[in-house]
């Protein structure tokens, strides 16, 4: 039986939690290596691509970072150390479980859809046990916007699985109202959930397909998905 479902996750407040992490290692990075403190606290993380994010904040502060891979490469480090030292961390309810029924169903293919760089990405999932789930992704490697991600995502995805994946069959797991734009600007079907820095009204206000609490209802998720 060939896939029919392609399932975009989050990762910050919809996968896992870790506080503020990511944004504790851009400004370690970028004090490390330019001596300017707290540069990212007034950056919309998780509102913006990362990729945006960190050329702005080079730009406001007047730096002219001539090789990225150094900041990318420091920023990386800083933070497996920082979510090394973080004892709040945790996965989030329902998606241990929810992940494997997924990822066991012929018929559904996980992948990523984050704002994170890809290295960011995949620190954060491997601090938690979560990285072998997902061998594919949208990443805010890239200029453009989170809709921009899942296009080139749905894209991989349809290559490497030889199908054209139907925008109905096509779901966007998050926790933000950005997530919910991004899912609407691609004609995918959204499913919201309250885990992250969004309540429940802001999130229901944006009109999402599907809305939960938390991901928990594993089975009724899973219907959604799947049925």
């Amino acid at each position: 039986m060939q896939a029919d479902r392609l399932v975009l996750w989050d990762i910050d407040g919809t996968l896992l939690h870790c506080g503020s992490d990511g944004k504790y290692a851009l400004n370690r990075a970028f004090d490390e290596l330019y001596g300017i403190a707290n540069a990212f606290d007034q950056a919309f993380i998780g509102g913006a691509m990362d990729s945006v994010l960190i050329e702005g904040v080079h730009k406001a502060n007047s730096v002219e970072d001539k090789d990225i891979k150094q900041f990318i490469e420091k920023y990386r480090l800083s933070l497996i150390d920082i979510l090394e030292q973080n004892n709040d961390k945790r996965v989030l309810p329902g998606v241990l479980e929810l992940l494997d029924l997924l990822n066991h169903h012929p018929k559904v293919i996980n992948a990523l859809l984050t704002s994170n760089l890809k290295v960011g990405a995949h620190s954060k999932l491997n601090a938690l046990g979560l990285g072998g789930y997902f061998d594919m992704g949208g990443y805010g490697d890239e200029p453009g916007d989170k809709w921009d991600a899942a296009e080139r995502c749905i894209e991989l995805a349809e290559h490497q699985n030889g199908t054209l994946f139907q925008r109905e069959k096509i779901f966007l797991i998050g926790d933000s109202c950005y997530d919910i734009i991004a899912a609407n600007k691609c004609g995918i079907m959204s499913i919201a959930v309250a885990t992250g820095w969004a309540d429940a009204d802001s999130l229901q206000g944006c009109h999402p397909d599907y809305f939960f609490p938390d991901l928990s209802d594993t089975k009724r998720v899973l219907s959604i998905i799947t049925g």
